[in-house]
């Protein structure tokens, strides 16, 4: 279940809710659940939420299936941990749901509660429910921002790594062949080593470069003149979510913070220690203390290593992608 477009507790629940529908579990329960979840849209549409969010509780109550909406949906999975059928939720994109309800009216209180109740439930129904928890921002990286790490503490972080250089040839003789346009494997090598982390959404954009450059031939040329194009001024906005989920996921201190240090990086493709990033960042915050800034750059670099910006290998740090550092140099230092 996508739940970026998700702004609200309701909206989030009534996700839930049709993610389960489709997936034909209990659907005489849902069906209630999910009728109750229209009454309740309808109720709040056009008020303004508190402090409290949406009623999202779990307990016991007289009528413990209908007492809150937490309730009314903690009553499908008390129905799922007590069947034979065990449950995998993916959620996708969670952060970005939360970043919505944080900046919403007591938006800090209701992301701790959602957060609090979602792990509740985990916790109370874990022998046939099961979650994965996925996104382009980390949730780790989002809880740990806003001190929020015991709301997790029961989950395993997991890093979904880009593909192996055999699996990204596999991955373009394949694309190659299915579109017309085969790739040799020499050109093949040359994509993977240019774009340096083969993601496949990374492979597939060089690709369709070449395919709409209108080449016959899939050459060494060609494929310089797919990435020059790639990265032209007209196309840089492909890559401008990486730098746009950096406002979107820190306050103006770090955003600035991690921007100048990814600025700085993408002049080093050889990489920059821990002290010369420091260094950068004191150059331009001549009157700040360097044990702030240093605690500050600390934070960030881990943060954009889970978040797939950066990697550090023996107390050197890089872009993780050469396509993405090239992207950076283009759009900040050129």
């Amino acid at each position: 279940m996508n739940v970026e477009g998700c702004h609200d507790e309701l909206a989030f629940a009534e996700r839930l809710v049709d993610g389960l529908t489709q997936s034909s579990l209990l659907p005489e329960a849902l069906d209630r659940v999910s009728l109750m979840f229209r009454k309740a849209r309808q109720a709040f549409s056009g008020m303004k939420v508190g402090a409290a969010g949406v009623d999202m509780e779990m307990g016991s109550a007289e009528d413990p299936d209908h007492s809150t909406l937490g309730r009314a949906l903690e009553s499908i999975f008390r129905k799922i941990e007590s069947g034979e059928k065990p449950v995998l939720l993916a959620i996708d994109e969670m952060p970005e749901l939360l970043l919505a309800l944080g900046k919403q009216e007591h938006g800090s209180e209701r992301v701790s509660r959602l957060l609090h109740w979602l792990r509740a439930l985990r916790q109370t129904y874990r022998q046939n429910v099961h979650w994965i928890f996925l996104g382009s921002i980390g949730l780790d990286s989002f809880v740990d921002d806003r001190n929020l790490r015991k709301t997790i503490n029961d989950l395993t972080g997991l890093n979904l790594e880009a593909l192996t250089a055999d699996e990204a040839d596999r991955f373009l003789k394949e694309l190659g062949d299915s579109n017309g346009l085969p790739l040799a494997s020499k050109q093949r090598r040359l994509i993977i080593e240019r774009v340096g982390w083969p993601l496949p959404h990374h492979l597939q954009i060089v690709f369709h470069a070449l395919v709409d450059s209108g080449s016959a031939k899939a050459d060494a040329e060609a494929v310089e003149s797919a990435f020059q194009q790639l990265l032209s001024p007209n196309n840089l906005s492909q890559f401008d979510t990486w730098r746009q989920r950096l406002d979107e996921q820190f306050g103006q201190s770090d955003a600035l913070a991690a921007k100048d240090a990814l600025r700085h990086l993408c002049q080093h493709p050889n990489g920059r220690t821990r002290p010369q990033l420091l260094n950068a960042l004191m150059s331009t915050r001549q009157s700040a203390h360097a044990a702030a800034i240093e605690d500050q750059l600390a934070r960030l670099m881990l943060m954009l290593q889970r978040d797939g910006y950066i990697l550090e290998s023996n107390g050197s740090y890089t872009f993780r992608s050469f396509l993405l550092r090239e992207y950076w140099h283009r759009r900040e230092v050129r």
